[in-house]
């Protein structure tokens, strides 16, 4: 599993890649732990997890999209 972020609250891609699933949406309660987004990066599909317990306050990513390191991917409350 991948963890991301800049903190808790910004989940950022750790390296570039391509979105395969988002499995949250915008005030979604989530647990720590909970998959958010797969980000398939180098032919692996990595998973990146909620670090805490919170609230989906932004998604800012779509299946299929392309993204560079550090981009926010995930905003929690």
């Amino acid at each position: 599993m991948a963890l991301s972020r800049l903190d808790n609250k910004h989940l950022t891609a750790f390296i570039p890649g391509t979105i395969v699933d988002v499995k949250v949406e915008v005030g979604q309660e989530v647990k720590q732990g909970d998959i958010l987004v797969i980000l398939d990066a180098m032919k692996m599909h990595n998973r990146i997890i909620a670090p805490v317990d919170s609230i989906v306050k932004e998604v800012n990513v779509k299946p299929g999209e392309r993204v560079c390191k550090g981009f926010v991917m995930v905003v929690l409350e």
